[in-house]
């Protein structure tokens, strides 16, 4: 019989001053104090990125059900679902991030909630914005609310929100964020000028914090870069390539894929994630990009 890591039974009575039995090809077999574990793991277990799980046998509002409890036993970072469109296309959805951002949020805290993105991207190219801009507007001074890729994942009628299964539409709850401000009435803004508690949809994209774990092209300098403190690395994309890099259309060739996040210094730039993996950004009315799918269940 064959068991996967992520299935062993849970040890729930280890303290610090634990040893555990390890064994590695450069230092032969050995204990490792409890206290090192974390680091261990992440040389070995986790060194080419976290490994690809187990399928979700729960219905989604069985599934939600338990995450509302907080109740993540069995689930696991990389574990997946996979979903059918309308459209008859097919998606696999990963765990990105159990509770990532549980207790953040105001006036409104943030409840238990998991964060599924998709292996692959949709199929499909899409343009972040029909014009190069990434600034927002008045209505919406967010550029990731203010942008046309926010309406064709999110709109009730036309979007891809529309496509999505019955039985997984009532379980979706909105990703609430810290997110940048962008706008001015005296014209195009090439930096962030704050940020605000909102929405970023039913559907979303991932911050450039959110995939990196850093802002290299996102306006970082304030600290409010999609999001502040509150923009983290989702584990999914801890410690290697193979979740970063995507494919177009599920099982599809690597493609290049957006993110929520605006460029510094740049008034037309959005950052994207290039198909060699690393981070990068172009003008938001460039058509050869595409778009994970990433929606929170909570």
């Amino acid at each position: 019989m064959s068991i996967k890591t992520n299935e062993l039974q849970k040890i729930t009575s280890l303290t610090g001053a634990d040893t555990m039995l390890v064994d590695t090809d450069a230092k032969g077999t050995g204990r490792a104090p409890f206290d090192a574990a974390t680091e261990f793991f992440k040389d070995t277990f986790l060194a080419g990125g976290v490994p690809y799980g187990k399928e979700l046998t729960d219905s989604w509002a069985n599934l939600r059900a338990k995450i509302l409890a907080g109740n993540f036993a069995g689930i696991h970072i990389g574990d997946y679902k996979p979903i059918t469109l309308t459209t008859g296309e097919v998606v696999i959805m990963e765990v990105a991030g159990i509770d990532q951002y549980y207790k953040c949020g105001y006036p409104t805290m943030i409840g238990h909630h998991i964060d599924f993105i998709s292996r692959d991207c949709l199929a499909g190219t899409k343009v972040f914005n029909d014009t190069n801009t990434n600034n927002g507007t008045q209505a919406e001074p967010n550029p990731w609310r203010a942008s046309k890729l926010f309406q064709t994942l999110n709109d009730d009628t036309t979007g891809v929100v529309a496509t999505l299964p019955a039985d997984l539409k009532p379980c979706i709850v909105e990703k609430i964020a810290l997110l940048e401000r962008r706008f001015s009435e005296a014209g195009a803004l090439e930096s962030d000028t704050g940020w605000d508690w909102n929405t970023m949809g039913k559907l979303w994209l991932p911050t450039e914090v959110e995939v990196f774990g850093n802002t290299f092209w996102s306006d970082g300098d304030a600290g409010w870069t999609g999001g502040g403190g509150c923009n983290l690395q989702y584990p999914i994309f801890y410690g290697g390539a193979k979740h970063i890099i995507k494919g177009a259309g599920n099982g599809g060739g690597r493609c290049d894929w957006w993110e929520a996040s605006a460029r510094r210094q740049s008034a037309t730039n959005v950052c994207y994630v290039h198909y060699h993996g690393y981070a990068t950004y172009t003008v938001a009315t460039y058509a050869g990009i595409y778009a994970p799918l990433c929606f929170r269940i909570g």
